[in-house]
């Protein structure tokens, strides 16, 4: 997927494993298959999962990720994973990696919700627990705002996507968001990733645990709306809207801030990783083919197409 990016194998795993933390050395090791874009991830056993960075950190890794799993772990309604030990370096493996407990669930479609009334209430619970904790010293989200550092990288890379998609209409909702008043609250906590890789539903269709935080902090909750147009669908999207609105004071501003940060990620994600990441792939242009749909004269609360 990189340019340099490093080859981590089950051999690596049970080497490191074996040397550090003898005690787990002859649990089984199977390569998990993931949307992923900066660590492989090994499961170790029946209830652990081992991380490891393939790419050079650049100031978000696992010890930032276990930082905030330490910090919001317990704290929230749906479980995150717990960090169970973390390892070192060796001469053949140069990062920092981490062993997680496992979390059972499977990452949610947004065409065959179980029940999506009981998700969206869940991950609305989720994000207003989470806006809750203390902030104090919690450094800023990867998403963050504003946008507009982003402006010029998003315009050049939409060339990139042809007659794929409606490039006028992203523009346009692109040149919206740009538009939209800051976020002008206190920075609050964020994951900031809320792609359906980094969600667990369980046999129900209910939200059952929350991954992948290495891009968490503080920041506009905006961020948060990128599970609008990766998560659900049309009719569930407006039921996402309509609840942020109700519980978490989602305003016009927001939402349309809100659908900057998904065409953003969905349009810088597409081409980069349209030939070697399928999982990327389909969400970045299922999310796109969600946002075309879009207007950006839908501005009055609790609409959206």
């Amino acid at each position: 997927m990189h340019a340099h990016q490093l080859d981590v194998s089950a051999a690596d795993v049970h080497r490191l494993v074996s040397a550090q933390f003898p005690q787990w050395a002859g649990a089984p090791i199977v390569r998990v298959p993931s949307y992923g874009t900066t660590n492989a991830m090994f499961r170790l056993g029946d209830d652990k999962v081992v991380r490891l960075p393939f790419i050079p950190g650049d100031g978000v890794g696992v010890p930032v990720e276990t930082a905030i799993l330490e910090r919001v772990g317990g704290r929230l309604p749906v479980p995150v994973p717990r960090v169970l030990a973390t390892g070192r370096p060796d001469d053949g493996y140069p990062f920092t990696w981490s062993v997680l407990q496992w979390l059972p669930g499977e990452m949610p479609v947004p065409e065959a919700l179980l029940d999506s009334a009981a998700l969206i209430d869940d991950l609305v619970g989720f994000l207003q627990r989470l806006r809750e904790l203390p902030t104090a010293g919690v450094r800023r989200a990867q998403r963050s705002g504003p946008l507009a550092p982003l402006a010029d990288p998003v315009r050049e890379t939409m060339e990139e996507l042809g007659v794929e998609f409606d490039l006028e209409r992203l523009r346009a909702l692109w040149d919206d968001a740009l538009a939209a008043p800051e976020w002008r609250g206190a920075p609050v906590w964020v994951h900031s990733d809320l792609l359906p890789s980094n969600l667990l539903v369980d046999e129900r269709g209910r939200l059952a645990g929350v991954l992948d935080w290495a891009a968490a902090g503080v920041g506009d909750p905006s961020c948060e709306l990128l599970a609008a147009w990766n998560v659900f669908t049309g009719a569930d999207r407006a039921r996402f809207r309509a609840r942020l609105e109700e519980r978490l004071g989602l305003d016009d501003a927001m939402w349309r801030r809100g659908r900057g940060w998904a065409i953003s990620q969905a349009v810088l994600a597409l081409p980069y990783y349209r030939e070697t990441n399928a999982g990327m792939t389909e969400m970045a242009t299922r999310a796109l083919r969600a946002l075309e749909q879009e207007s950006v004269s839908l501005r009055t609360p609790g609409r959206s197409s």
